[in-house]
């Protein structure tokens, strides 16, 4: 078997890319917000998605964060800890359970907001607003067409060692 090119393979990794992308944009965010904010950038999002559905189930958040129920579930427990989201279960099916943000965490969200506002124009001012609307559609197109091949049973197949999801392109496809 060939040595693999590794310089390559890391400029024309997608995965890198995105990855590098958004730690720069993590920290360009967590410049802005005040060292008094009550949560981290990397929460903000969440917070916020919450915020706008009100309450929703934990499988819904999932799909919105693009985030399977056991990462969400270890996203929302120091959010739970500090009281920003309270958890209720169903009353018509015990299997399912809503979150929702407390006062603690509408208050947080709106002490946020106005930083993150700020970290969102100083952005755009970096970037130019071509680059801006390009950047957030390619993102959600992107986005959107992962979501499709993940769904796609023919690209996607279990794999019996690991158990783990593997890219798989069927043969007769």
């Amino acid at each position: 078997m060939p040595i693999p090119d590794r310089k390559k393979l890391l400029q024309e990794c997608a995965y890198f890319d995105l990855r590098r992308a958004s730690r720069a944009l993590s920290r360009f965010y967590d410049h802005f917000l005040p060292d008094s904010s009550m949560i981290r950038d990397t929460q903000f999002s969440l917070l916020r998605m919450i915020m706008v559905e009100k309450e929703l189930t934990l499988s819904t958040l999932g799909r919105y964060m693009v985030m399977d129920r056991t990462s969400v579930t270890r996203a929302l427990d120091p959010l739970l800890r500090d009281k920003f989201v309270k958890i209720r279960k169903s009353e018509d099916d015990k299997r399912v359970r809503y979150v929702s943000l407390t006062k603690k965490g509408e208050d947080a969200v709106r002490q946020t907001e106005p930083y993150w506002q700020k970290a969102q124009e100083a952005l755009m001012d970096a970037i130019g607003p071509a680059r801006w609307h390009l950047m957030r559609t390619a993102l959600r197109d992107t986005t959107s067409r992962i979501r499709r091949a993940h769904d796609d049973e023919t690209v996607y197949q279990t794999t019996r060692n690991t158990g783990r999801k593997a890219l798989h392109r069927a043969a007769a496809g």
